[in-house]
């Protein structure tokens, strides 16, 4: 049995927590790709930071923060441009790496654009999945090189599955056998007598 304070540890995946730490190491599979085709930019939540998942016009995926610093309105409801994403407050505009690109309301000799920054994460597609980085630059590992991810597209299907538990619940839950053998059959009792 874990205590506490050890179920903790291993559970908890926010920023600065030994489990999170980890996790941002690895590239991380976050959402199908073709729900950026009908939505263009969507608000995820991924290891317990809210970010915001868009397409520019010219392509390039990108993850970056929730929040535009001049309003705080939420990115969520910015608009892609050809080359980063529009708040839709004041149009400040941001590129794949979080560098704000253009101010509209400010003069054109002005460089205060290059002050403001946001959180923003290198991203990639593979295997139907838009997949992201979220640890150091310097430790950013490359792709990694499973077969799944070089299958043509034409006979690939991805899903999403939100389990409302820890990741380690869920693992522990896939791999334990008395829980696949007994939940299953008691799930089907359940469902019979309501017949």
């Amino acid at each position: 049995m874990l205590t506490q304070e050890q179920n903790d540890r291993l559970t908890q995946v926010g920023p600065g927590t030994p489990m999170g730490e980890l996790m941002r190491r690895y590239w991380i599979p976050i959402r199908p790709y073709a729900q950026l085709l009908d939505e263009k930019v969507m608000a995820v939540r991924i290891l317990g930071e809210d970010l915001v998942l868009f397409r520019a016009k010219n392509g390039d995926l990108c993850l970056v923060g929730e929040f535009c610093p001049h309003r705080m309105a939420k990115l969520k409801y910015g608009f892609p441009d050809e080359d980063g994403l529009r708040c839709c407050y004041h149009g400040w505009k941001f590129d794949i790496n979080g560098d704000c690109i253009d101010m509209p309301s400010e003069p054109a000799e002005s460089n205060f654009k290059d002050k403001v920054k946001i959180t923003a994460y290198p991203t990639n597609e593979g295997a139907g999945m838009v997949w992201a980085y979220m640890g150091p630059a310097d430790m950013k590992p490359g792709m990694p090189e499973l077969e799944y991810l070089d299958v043509p597209d034409d006979p690939f299907v991805s899903t999403k599955v939100r389990y409302e538990s820890k990741f380690v619940q869920v693992i522990e839950g896939e791999i334990d056998t008395v829980h696949a053998s007994l939940l299953p059959s008691h799930l089907d009792s359940l469902s019979n007598s309501n017949t």
